[in-house]
């Protein structure tokens, strides 16, 4: 053997034993991190479709309470899963988990801002079109400019802000705007908004149909499950854990409370049904008033209000209902982001209601539109035309949304948002 041909044999044997050294590589996960994408755009979807049978589907009472029940699940939890996922994007835009280049943390933070103002200015010009004030967008706005300095914060300094809203916060928004009238109305007289007929500062903070005072916990609870690895499987069976446990918290100690200092009373329904309530009487496609309106006739130190306060009723903004809520939203969170992840089968068969939850911008906008072209259920009519109506926004919302993906990336209106916010690239 020449000295060549053993040079060639050193080298070939290090390269074998390279070879053999070198792990495998890993099998790709079933799903990843495009599962759990999708899995938020189920979410989104899910929260969407709430919102349209919350504003159209059946209105009434019925006599049995486990249908009641089930025909009342999504008012007041649709609109709150909306703003924990809205707390969840927040962190995402701003750039998940992962820390980011000054310049590229400081362009994501003006897109924020301008992303927030959009949705204010879009939100606000909606509700005086459409004469309601079941609009959500100028609230999610404020959310955004609310919580933006809290973006870079840990889990548990977001949890604690969480709790903080929905125990003390809660009690804030009641004071101010129940206890505190003359507040509130040299508040609205001052402002221009609130004369024209939209949501003003004092309605997006305090008296509104979803109050930033008590909703911020909302946001910080989504902002929170952001920082989370949804990855992990432990991660999973705890958050869905600790939601199961506020959900029983914040509806069952509610209905136990009331059933034991208030056993003969009633107040509207109570808690006990999940769409009843004195807070609940300003939802629908047809209300014309804020929450606060509903509830001018009454003394904040009534024993009809310390009921109200241990209530869990939509849009309530009790600590009860907080919770309830959250909860409930975090199941919908991690069982639709696990579904996706591990199935390929959900994966394919649920591609249209993914692609809906992915332009909710556009879906709710349009939905708003739409509202004024159908007959109102305010008034609690026929239980089988509200479910048909409800029907048909969601089955018109998930073909136009397949139809659309199939040829864009985006929404319409989410092309429009990605065109506005641009500019800032230009930030150094």
């Amino acid at each position: 053997m020449t000295d060549t041909d053993t040079v060639r044999s050193e080298r070939t044997l290090r390269l074998v034993r390279t070879d053999r050294e070198t792990p495998p590589e890993p099998k790709p996960q079933r799903g990843g991190a495009l599962g759990r994408v999708l899995g938020l755009d189920l979410a989104r979807a899910l929260a969407i479709f709430g919102m349209f049978y919350a504003h159209v589907g059946p209105m009434q009472e019925f006599k049995n309470p486990v249908v009641n029940t089930i025909m009342q699940i999504p008012h007041g939890r649709s609109s709150a899963l909306f703003a924990i996922l809205a707390g969840l994007s927040l962190v995402l835009l701003a750039g998940g988990r992962r820390p980011l280049p000054a310049l590229e943390r400081r362009q994501r933070i003006v897109k924020i801002v301008i992303r927030a103002v959009l949705l204010i200015a879009l939100g606000t010009a909606l509700t005086l079109w459409l004469h309601t004030d079941i609009v959500i967008l100028a609230f999610y706005g404020l959310f955004f400019l609310l919580a933006l300095p809290f973006v870079r914060c840990g889990v548990k300094t977001l949890a604690v802000l969480s709790a903080a809203f929905a125990l003390v916060g809660s009690v804030v928004f009641y004071w101010i705007s129940m206890a505190q009238p003359a507040f509130v109305s040299a508040l609205n007289a001052h402002d221009p908004i609130t004369r024209m007929g939209a949501d003003g500062l004092g309605r997006l903070l305090f008296t509104g149909l979803y109050p930033a005072v008590p909703w911020l916990a909302y946001l910080f609870a989504g902002m929170a499950i952001a920082k989370l690895d949804l990855s992990a499987k432990p991660v999973r069976l705890g958050m869905a854990s600790v939601g199961a446990g506020l959900a029983l918290v914040g509806y069952g100690l509610s209905w136990a409370l009331q059933k034991v200092l208030f056993a003969g009373g009633d107040m509207g329904g109570g808690s006990g049904s999940s769409g009843s309530g004195m807070a609940s009487s300003s939802m629908g496609s047809g209300s014309s008033g804020t929450w606060s309106d509903s509830m001018s006739g009454f003394d904040p130190w009534s024993s009809d209000m310390l009921q109200f306060l241990l209530s869990a009723s939509p849009h309530s903004g009790t600590a009860f209902e907080l919770l309830g809520n959250i909860g409930i939203a975090m199941l919908v969170i991690v069982g639709s982001v696990t579904l996706l992840d591990r199935s390929t089968l959900a994966l394919k068969l649920l591609t249209p209601i993914t692609a809906a939850g992915a332009m909710s911008l556009t879906l709710y906008v349009a939905h708003l539109w739409a509202l004024n072209h159908v007959p109102s259920n305010s008034d609690g009519g026929a239980v089988t035309a509200a479910l048909a109506v409800w029907g048909w926004f969601c089955v018109v919302g998930i073909a136009f949304a397949f139809v659309w993906s199939r040829f864009f990336k985006r929404g319409p209106l989410e092309y429009l948002m990605q065109w506005a916010t641009s500019p800032a690239k230009l930030i150094r």
